[in-house]
C-alpha cells in the first residue's frame, strides 16, 4: 500500500572503475527500504579517446538474480547515450539495484534520476 506523501526525487552520478558485474560492479543506486522507486533518467557517456564497452544491469533483491538492461554496448569516444527513452521508466522494488560495469581502460560516467514512493508495510 502506497501512502499519499509526496514523491522523494533522487539524482546519482557515478564514474564507473568496475570491469565485470554482479557482486564486484559499481552499485550506481540502491532503492531504500519500504520504497518503490521509478528511475525515469539513465545517462551514460564515455570520456576516453576511443570505442569502449559498458554493461548495465538491474538486481532483483527478491530473486536474488542480476538481469542485464544493456550487455556489452560499445559507445565512440566523447558521446552519451539515454538508455530509459520517451517517458518510460524502471520500477525498483526495495533493496533492487543498478549496476554497472565498464570494459578496461574507460572512461564511463553514468548518472540516474526518478522518484522514490514510500510504501507502508
Amino acid at each position: 500500500m502506497f501512502t499519499t506523501a509526496p514523491a522523494k526525487y533522487f539524482a546519482k552520478a557515478k564514474n564507473l572503475s568496475a570491469t565485470s558485474g554482479g557482486t564486484s560492479g559499481d552499485v550506481v543506486y540502491t532503492c531504500p527500504n519500504n520504497h518503490v522507486s521509478l528511475v525515469t533518467f539513465l545517462h551514460i557517456s564515455n570520456g576516453a579517446t576511443s570505442a569502449k564497452k559498458y554493461s548495465i544491469q538491474w538486481y532483483e533483491l527478491a530473486t536474488t538474480t542480476y538481469h542485464s538492461l544493456v550487455d556489452e554496448v560499445s559507445l565512440a569516444a566523447s558521446t552519451n547515450e539515454q538508455i530509459i527513452q520517451g517517458g518510460a521508466y524502471l520500477a525498483l522494488a526495495a533493496g533492487d539495484q543498478i549496476v554497472c560495469f565498464e570494459e578496461g581502460g574507460s572512461d564511463f560516467h553514468i548518472t540516474i534520476s526518478g522518484a522514490e514512493y514510500y510504501r507502508q508495510s
